[in-house]
């Protein structure tokens, strides 16, 4: 991927996560904490929004506080796209957890790249409205495992035409009935895996420090 293509600056991590989700329509990316896994996301929606044809690209946060931080990130290079925000929280943006409300949206821009952020308790909401998406990212996918939110996951995972798991900490599940991300069918493979010691090695994050405490 070309650095200058998205006026970005990436470190030779972040690049290979860009190239593997050009080459896989869904999959797991495995990155620790501090490596800029959200400007991976936001180098793949520039190209996604460089398409003439109209692209709807959903992403999905844990918290609102965090789905609030994604858009302001995202929105710092994405300017051709309408912003919508499925949840309860206060935001600047045009928001709704209803359905009418969000169909409606979504109808009215349907001439217009879209970016809808939602975090995984409303992303149901969006399954309900019947939402086409063509991307959609799943931050923290760890917690997508969770019995309330794994079946939009699910459906989300099977619909839409791209989709992506970013988290440190995949969640497996051994049990029957029981989500887990080494579930393939929902999840993919793992596309991009960077381990942590090449992070330290490079300088991007600093290792972990041991402090030994004195018994009493």
């Amino acid at each position: 991927v070309s650095q200058s293509r998205y006026q970005l600056q990436f470190r030779p991590h972040q690049i290979r996560a860009i190239d593997a989700m050009s080459k896989h329509d869904k999959g797991q990316v495995i990155k620790p904490t501090g490596a800029g896994k959200t400007l991976s996301m936001i180098a793949d929606a520039l190209k996604e929004f460089a398409k003439e044809t109209p692209q709807t690209i959903v992403v999905v946060a844990p918290r609102i506080l965090l789905a609030e931080q994604l858009s302001s990130e995202f929105l710092e290079f994405i300017t051709n796209a309408k912003v919508f925000h499925v949840h309860s929280g206060e935001t600047h943006h045009e928001s709704s957890t209803r359905l009418a409300v969000i169909r409606q949206w979504v109808d009215a821009n349907a001439g217009n790249h879209r970016l809808i952020v939602t975090t995984y308790h409303s992303l149901s909401r969006l399954a309900v409205a019947e939402i086409d998406v063509d991307t959609i990212y799943f931050d923290e996918a760890h917690n997508s495992v969770q019995r309330h939110f794994f079946p939009a996951t699910e459906h989300f995972s099977a619909n839409a035409r791209r989709a992506y798991f970013f988290t440190a900490t995949p969640k497996h599940s051994l049990a029957v009935g029981k989500p887990g991300m080494n579930d393939a069918a929902v999840y993919g493979q793992v596309i991009c895996k960077v381990p942590a010691p090449e992070l330290v090695e490079g300088g991007y994050i600093v290792p972990p420090k041991v402090i030994r405490s004195e018994e009493r």
